[in-house]
């Protein structure tokens, strides 16, 4: 379709900037730029970095950084209903998405809010086109549908990585997943065993509690953002390792840095200097 009359530059009082080269650079502040959607889709936007805003403990940022909205392509882009956000800089941090490994928690809270918004996001994890954007589209509803890889891959971040509950990330539904899911929400109190006892039940429960479910991970993935100002380095550096072991699983190179790690932290001086942590940790 041609690209779409309806234009934006800014997003609930924030400006959007462009951020890919030739003309800026990913990862910064990027340019002033003017973006082109279909209208519907961007009050959806709209409304989605509105309630962002309102529930992320730094309020609203200073700048958001996207890769584009209306493409002259196929698919989403190209019918002006798509949208790829970069990073979001506030004035004492700058969430780029590429940084997810490090980054995990304050990533899935923003993501938990874009997902009450749209059917569609794509985020580091489903593959590694989006490992440096979220990419959120009007295709389909949200909602917890199990046959979508993009929302069984988040659910499974989310159990893994905020609720305590470690399942494989893989965006398939399966024994594994279903037993956490299960188990997080009789804890909760969403649902009674019997509600959930076939794997058809347990989704149509997922799905009704979606909207509750991501509230509570934007609380949990938030939470940890403020949580992360009170750990010491012997903490950070634990969280080095589990990321290293997460992220580099299966692959050669994991030893290696694992290797480079702990000769660093093994050094008299770094030893030394960790001492005064330890009886705090």
């Amino acid at each position: 379709m041609p690209e779409p009359e309806n234009a934006f530059d800014e997003l609930a009082g924030v400006p959007v900037h462009y951020d890919r080269a030739p003309n800026a650079g990913y990862g910064t502040r990027g340019i002033a730029y003017t973006f082109h959607s279909t209208e519907p889709f961007e009050d959806t936007l709209h409304a989605a970095v509105e309630e962002l805003w309102a529930v992320c403990p730094l309020g609203p940022a200073e700048v958001l950084t996207s890769a584009g909205a209306y493409v002259d392509k196929g698919g989403m882009h190209g019918a002006g209903r798509a949208f790829d956000i970069d990073g979001i800089f506030w004035a004492d941090k700058a969430f780029v998405a590429n940084r997810y490994p490090s980054d995990r928690a304050f990533y899935l809270a923003v993501e938990a809010v874009l997902r009450k918004h749209f059917g569609t996001v794509l985020n580091y994890k489903f593959d590694a086109a989006h490992q440096d954007h979220f990419h959120v589209s009007g295709r389909g509803e949200p909602g917890f549908v199990a046959a979508h890889e993009s929302r069984v891959t988040y659910w499974q971040m989310a159990l893994t990585h905020l609720f305590d509950r470690p399942v494989t990330v893989d965006g398939l539904t399966g024994p594994e997943t279903n037993r956490a899911s299960r188990a997080l929400l009789r804890e909760r109190g969403v649902a009674e065993a019997d509600e959930m006892a076939t794997e058809a039940g347990l989704h149509r429960v997922l799905d009704r509690a979606w909207s509750d479910l991501l509230d509570a991970a934007r609380e949990q993935g938030f939470r940890d953002m403020a949580d992360a100002t009170k750990k010491t380095p012997l903490h950070l550096l634990e969280a080095l390792y589990a990321t290293v072991s997460d992220e580099l699983a299966g692959q050669a190179s994991r030893k290696t840095i694992e290797s480079a790690v702990t000769t660093f932290a093994q050094h008299p001086k770094t030893d030394a200097w960790l001492d005064q942590f330890r009886t705090d940790s």
